[in-house]
């Protein structure tokens, strides 16, 4: 037993000075689905979820660290194109020019379904005119519509105008792409530079309808949820314009789980990591039951977890 002993320790002895050798040769420790360190490139829509799962897959894997780029979707899948970033979090598939990336350089990617997001219509607070359909939203994309007053449920004379968190923004690019717009600069549109200052401008300016990524506004523990939702309405959008306000609906869980609610879009993390390395890992984290639950705190649908709502009656 001595002789076992000794040998052990002997053994480890030497593996550590090995180690120890290694890095002072300024070899780093092989990357592993918990160890490492890489981007991970976001559409900032999806800024504060990303954030929460970044802060929990950390607190588990001390020898990991995984930064974040919020930036507009389009950039976040060209930093993964050209290596920059390993992961990109994005609202869409790669289309053809993307995904012919891969086949000329003979590589695979993986795309995989985290959640179910939702786009949210805002206005101002002091704006009695909150709901509005599919059918309007087209015709003030395409000009149709200029005035709160040529909405169905609309009183007011004031001119309408949609801002956005960027001419890049997926927000932009979801109904442009829902709508069939083929050119953006043809829509009477205004652009911020994120969905936190697309919520700022609304706050002050009456008759603006702000369209923002539904988890800005959607987690109720969120500390900063307070101060986003003073001074703003959350509007109710129906796919067709109808006389039942029922037809209705905000784009919260139910709505979404249900699909009452008419603009609606995966979220995708797609990665092109050939071995199983740190991206990987935080891709597997987040499909976890521990990192579905914060997709389901933060007012998203889940991909693979299952959600009970309840129906609440008047007795």
């Amino acid at each position: 037993m001595k002789t076992a002993l000794n040998y052990f320790g002997i053994s480890m002895l030497a593996m550590l000075a090995l180690t120890g050798c290694q890095q002072k040769a300024g070899d780093n420790p092989e990357e592993t689905v918990s160890r490492g360190e890489i981007l991970v490139a976001v559409d900032e829509s999806l800024q504060p979820i990303l954030q929460a799962e970044q802060e929990a897959f950390a607190d588990k894997n001390k020898y990991a660290t995984v930064h974040m780029s919020y930036v507009p979707e389009l950039t976040a899948i060209q930093l993964m194109l050209q290596d920059s970033a390993r992961v990109a979090v994005v609202t869409r598939h790669l289309k053809a020019d993307e995904k012919k990336v891969f086949e000329e350089k003979n590589l695979k990617y993986r795309a995989i379904h985290m959640a179910t997001d939702a786009v949210a219509f805002i206005t101002n607070g002091q704006t009695s005119d909150t709901l509005i359909s599919v059918d309007e939203i087209d015709g003030i994309m395409k000009g149709r519509i200029s005035q709160w007053n040529q909405l169905k449920h609309g009183k007011s004379s004031q001119k309408i105008s949609f801002v956005f968190d960027s001419d890049n923004s997926s927000n932009l690019q979801y109904l442009l792409d829902t709508l069939r717009i083929a050119d953006k600069k043809q829509t009477p549109i205004y652009a911020v530079k994120s969905n936190k200052e697309v919520i700022d401008y609304i706050q002050k300016t009456p008759g603006a309808i702000g369209v923002i990524g539904v988890n800005w506004i959607s987690d109720i523990d969120d500390p900063e949820h307070p101060r986003f939702m003073k001074g703003i309405k959350v509007m109710g959008v129906a796919q067709k314009t109808s006389t039942d306000l029922e037809q209705y609906y905000q784009p919260f869980q139910y709505a979404i789980a249900l699909k009452k609610y008419p603009l609606n879009r995966n979220v995708y993390m797609i990665t092109k990591e050939a071995k199983r390395g740190l991206g990987t890992g935080f891709i597997n984290y987040v499909m976890t039951d521990a990192g579905q639950r914060i997709v389901l705190k933060s007012g998203l649908l889940p991909a693979n977890q299952i959600i009970r709502l309840v129906q609440l009656r008047n007795m």
